[in-house]
């Protein structure tokens, strides 16, 4: 059976959403949805869709259509999936679920009151390499896990509404940081303490801040270390993960199909197939949800979690002090 999926937003993602799904075709029917008709129906032609919609109040009430894909800014999360939800649709959100908790909640509520499912798209959990160094860090074989660290060091000038830190939620961390807390926190569990340094502003006229640096501790004494900036003038290197254990440790590049373990002196490569963005595996997991009718890999409340890390960094970096997290 297959899912007809409309991708609410045809923005620069969009397009990479779809061509990550040219695999999947034969399981999902896509449909493109816009403002601007016309750029939904370019879309729809380039890129395989099944049709296209000029406003999304036309999208969501096309029978057609079982499940939306909210691919608009951040300030438009809510109000998007209060529409999506009324007319019975489920929905698959981009992260970050919301801008504040208290959207957040909205989200998850108009869901749960609508009864469809809610999946946050974390796509970076579906890569295969992070999810087989979760199946070796459960396994035992790195020992005790005592650090985690992930590292991106990237040219970006986001524009538009990413440049607007009200629209935006902040700025780099919320955007594109939350990938990476949210790997953390599947790899090695929520963090009970956040502290965390913004990088001196390196890009010119952006209106909220491209660079953060934070540690965490969970309560088994993991610590983590996230750096992600977006203001250096080329790319370091791939964004990339490492696991320290007291047996052993483990690390991968995100984006690339392969994992090296190592214990002592012994090194091994493992590799995966190509799903680089993990999006296809995201999606035929939201769709094996809703066939199902069984809870998604990532919940709204997973979602809302990860939201909540993501503001208590903010938090910390204005306050210059640690911030412990509580259940949210």
């Amino acid at each position: 059976m297959k899912l007809g999926l409309c991708v609410l937003g045809c923005g620069s993602f969009a397009r990479i959403f779809a061509e990550s799904l040219s695999d999947a075709r034969d399981q999902v029917e896509l449909y493109f949805a816009s403002r601007d008709y016309a750029r939904a129906q370019a879309y729809s032609a380039e890129l395989g869709g099944e049709g296209a919609f000029g406003s999304y109040v036309e999208a969501v009430s096309d029978p057609r259509v079982e499940a939306v894909y909210i691919c608009t800014p951040h300030d438009l999360h809510l109000e998007h999936a209060r529409l999506a939800a009324a007319a019975k649709k489920h929905i698959l959100v981009e992260k970050p679920l919301a801008r504040t908790l208290q959207e957040g909640r909205a989200i998850i509520a108009a869901a749960a009151d609508a009864g469809v499912t809610l999946m946050v798209a974390e796509n970076y959990r579906f890569l295969a390499p992070v999810q087989e160094a979760k199946r070796i860090i459960d396994s035992g074989s790195l020992g005790q896990v005592r650090l985690i660290q992930l590292h991106e060091e990237h040219p970006f000038e986001p524009g538009s509404w990413r440049n607007d830190r009200d629209r935006n939620g902040g700025g780099v961390f919320i955007d594109g940081g939350i990938h990476k807390t949210s790997v953390l926190t599947y790899l090695t569990g929520r963090p009970t303490q956040v502290y965390a340094v913004q990088v001196l502003p390196g890009t010119p006229g952006l209106e909220a801040e491209d660079g953060m640096v934070v540690t965490t501790r969970s309560a088994d004494g993991v610590v983590g270390i996230v750096n992600h900036t977006w203001n250096i003038s080329k790319p370091v290197q791939r964004p990339r993960v490492s696991v320290t254990g007291t047996l052993g440790n483990l690390n991968f590049e995100l984006g690339r199909s392969w994992l090296n373990i190592e214990h002592g002196d012994t090194r091994e490569t493992r590799r995966f197939g190509d799903d680089h963005r993990g999006i296809m595996a995201m999606v035929l997991e939201f769709r094996r949800s809703i066939l199902e009718n069984s809870e998604p890999a990532i919940t709204g409340e997973e979602g809302l979690n990860d939201l909540d890390l993501v503001l208590r960094v903010y938090e910390s970096a204005e306050s210059g002090l640690p911030v412990e997290l509580n259940s949210v």
